[in-house]
């Protein structure tokens, strides 16, 4: 009996956790198309601490609409890539959303460790500049801005 209600117990559990991935905020993210690839050019941008300073390697890219951005963290710990929702071009959140489905919080990345790298692909991203920041370095000045052209 208690092998039976134990069995039961976990089987709640386990289907309770499982399940598509949602956004408290965006009750709808659950649906949310998976990103298109990448069909452009890849580009490279370090997350790099030189002396005190933090910062993206180039912080300002301009990269065309189907282009995808690894971005590495080279030194300074761990990193992560932030938009401000606020100042994205019109669509751009549902593109970067689908792009980032392992980020900590909406419109984040994961958090890259020295050595450790995270693309996010601009595949049907609308034209317009996206500006960025470093989360754990946002204090220390780390922000850049991408620019999508078509």
């Amino acid at each position: 009996m208690r092998v039976t209600a134990m069995v039961a117990g976990v089987a709640m559990v386990l289907a309770a956790c499982g399940g598509a991935k949602t956004d408290a905020a965006n009750p709808d993210s659950a649906n949310a198309a998976a990103a298109p690839a990448a069909t452009g050019t890849t580009h490279v941008v370090d997350m790099v601490m030189e002396g005190t300073a933090y910062k993206f390697v180039p912080a300002d890219i301009t990269i065309k609409a189907g282009d995808a951005i690894v971005f590495k963290g080279i030194s300074g710990a761990a990193h992560n890539i932030v938009f401000w929702k606020d100042s994205l071009p019109a669509g751009a959140e549902a593109v970067l959303t689908a792009a980032m489905p392992d980020g900590t919080a909406p419109l984040s990345s994961k958090m890259v460790v020295d050595g450790d790298s995270t693309i996010v692909s601009f595949a049907g991203a609308p034209t317009g500049r996206y500006p960025m920041y470093c989360l754990p370095h946002l204090a220390m000045g780390m922000t850049g801005s991408i620019t999508v052209t078509p």
